[in-house]
């Protein structure tokens, strides 16, 4: 997802809605970048074939593009590359709700769902900025000390 003037929520549609308890739900950019930057762990899910996959992967973002970790050979990206649909989602379960009756327990989570299609990072300067910056989002200021 990519916008050259991002407004500070993101579109609302019938897709992306939520759709029990919406009120809890957040379309700004700030809420949905916190919840995608604190994950290391994304899972992205497509359609191949009539079956569904969803393939868990490491990501990152950069302003309003989203990068995962992926070889070019594998059946995911070779499949995504094509401009077929997506859907990236990160979870972060923050609790468990205890109650009297096991009816009422429940969750406290955090989690963002986006829709878009893939490309393949073929430009070298681009591939060289997305390496380092997956390597210091998770080793911060390691790129650095790393041979070319």
């Amino acid at each position: 997802m990519t916008a050259t003037s991002p407004s500070s929520a993101y579109p609302v549609s019938p897709r992306n809605r939520v759709k029990r308890v919406h009120e809890r739900g957040s379309y700004d950019r700030a809420s949905v970048h916190a919840v995608l930057d604190a994950a290391m762990l994304c899972h992205v899910s497509y359609v191949l074939e009539g079956q569904p996959y969803c393939t868990p992967t490491l990501h990152w973002r950069e302003g309003e593009t989203l990068y995962w970790h992926g070889s070019s050979a594998s059946r995911m990206l070779r499949h995504l590359t094509q401009g077929v649909a997506a859907c990236l989602t990160v979870s972060h379960l923050d609790g468990l709700v205890l109650a009297r009756s096991g009816f009422n327990h429940s969750a406290n989570y955090r989690s963002a769902m986006c829709f878009g299609t893939a490309r393949i990072v073929k430009d070298p300067a681009e591939k060289a900025e997305a390496l380092r910056a997956v390597v210091d989002r998770f080793y911060p200021e390691r790129s650095a000390s790393l041979r070319p």
